[in-house]
């Protein structure tokens, strides 16, 4: 009797195992479950004829500034939330230890290295910022209050001063093909010193169909142009959780980039990367970013102001004052804000979604704790 009970909870296992590979069916061939002590995350590696090179660039979606130009901003759906009473989210308050990883430089001929790799792009750059004149002012700033979250907004990479310099040079577009075929952008951010992007889930993989593909990441992007090149990618990974129930909790992924198109390098050779933070408490003072296409498409916007927990959006989710909308998705939720440093700028969060009830008001995000950040950089080694 014993042995048969041990033989059907085998095939019991089993078959779960199976319902779960098969529930996680995309268009792309070659999905894998990645098991971590402190979850599951769905696995998926680049096929070939997604590779960026100099040599497939002709055949790539994304390879010219006109294909990119074409993409449309990722829209966000209504998607569900994990709400559980307060008390669950004051207990994951007081017993996670909280965590850190820091940011990293490039080295300090970085932008020489960028300027003599992609000079016809920093050419148009420098000409635009020409037109633009000295009356940038990176201290200038357009306030505005959410219905019950205060907030400040101002320009992020728009700045001659900025564009140039940590953290916005970590910051850029992530452009994919949905599993419907058509073209799209999210916000992405570079966050490990081995080339690892963190985004929005639902950038990686759109819920109930299927993975993204043919990923390409221009950090930094203003105006269309690429001032530190173009970067394919070479493997994605998101939360098993987010598959099953796409939930903002776990809206959360981490793409692994190949070299440079045309000069094989790191990313991080160029920009360098963010620090990210794991486990912090919910009210923390955090300046969002986002390529939000409701204010431009041509360079990030950001938001500061103090983030939330809410008891509508359940245990880990952060809320926070913002009116961005369509194609910040991804953004990264920095604290520890530190200007012009590769020191501080931990993500502590990506944008997600619009907060229930309050669409261009106020925006949620994943909380980066030990359920989502920390078994997605396990699984991909950030």
């Amino acid at each position: 009797m014993k042995t048969n009970r041990h033989r059907s909870t085998l095939q019991l296992a089993a078959f779960s195992a199976l319902v779960l590979l098969s529930s996680t069916a995309s268009a792309i061939a070659g999905e894998t479950v990645i098991r971590t002590p402190q979850g599951d995350i769905a696995a998926i590696d680049a096929p070939k004829s997604q590779q960026l090179t100099a040599k497939t660039a002709h055949a790539h979606p994304f390879a010219t500034e006109r294909q990119r130009a074409a993409a449309k901003p990722m829209v966000w759906t209504d998607r569900g939330n994990d709400a559980a009473p307060q008390a669950a989210a004051l207990t994951d308050k007081l017993v996670r230890t909280a965590g850190s990883a820091p940011g990293g430089s490039a080295p300090v001929f970085g932008n020489y290295l960028a300027r003599s790799h992609f000079r016809a792009n920093w050419d148009k750059l420098d000409a635009l910022d020409a037109r633009q004149g000295a009356a940038q002012d990176a201290s200038i700033s357009s306030e505005k209050d959410g219905a019950h979250y205060p907030y400040t907004r101002f320009l992020g990479n728009y700045y001659t001063s900025q564009w140039k310099a940590s953290p916005w040079n970590k910051i850029g577009k992530l452009y994919f093909t949905k599993p419907n075929g058509s073209s799209s952008y999210c916000t992405a951010n570079v966050a490990s010193g081995n080339s690892v992007l963190v985004t929005a889930a639902h950038c990686v993989y759109s819920f109930g169909q299927g993975w993204n593909s043919n990923f390409v990441f221009v950090p930094a992007e203003r105006y269309g142009v690429a001032p530190y090149g173009q970067f394919g990618w070479s493997t994605a990974r998101v939360p098993t959780n987010w598959i099953s129930s796409g939930t903002r909790r776990w809206d959360v992924a981490v793409i692994k980039l190949t070299g440079e198109q045309t000069s094989g390098l790191p990313v991080t050779s160029y920009v360098g990367w963010l620090g990210r933070a794991w486990n912090q408490p919910y009210s923390l003072y955090t300046y969002s970013h986002g390529y939000a296409s409701n204010l431009s498409t041509q360079y990030t916007n950001i938001c500061a102001g103090q983030t939330y927990d809410s008891p509508t959006e359940g245990t880990n989710v952060l809320v926070q004052g913002c009116d961005m909308t369509y194609g910040a998705s991804g953004g990264a939720w920095l604290i520890n804000y530190t200007p012009n440093s590769s020191s501080g700028n931990h993500v502590n969060s990506v944008v997600s979604g619009p907060h229930i009830g309050a669409f261009g008001t106020a925006w949620v995000g994943a909380r980066f704790n030990d359920d989502n950040i920390v078994p997605l950089c396990t699984a991909i080694g950030c």
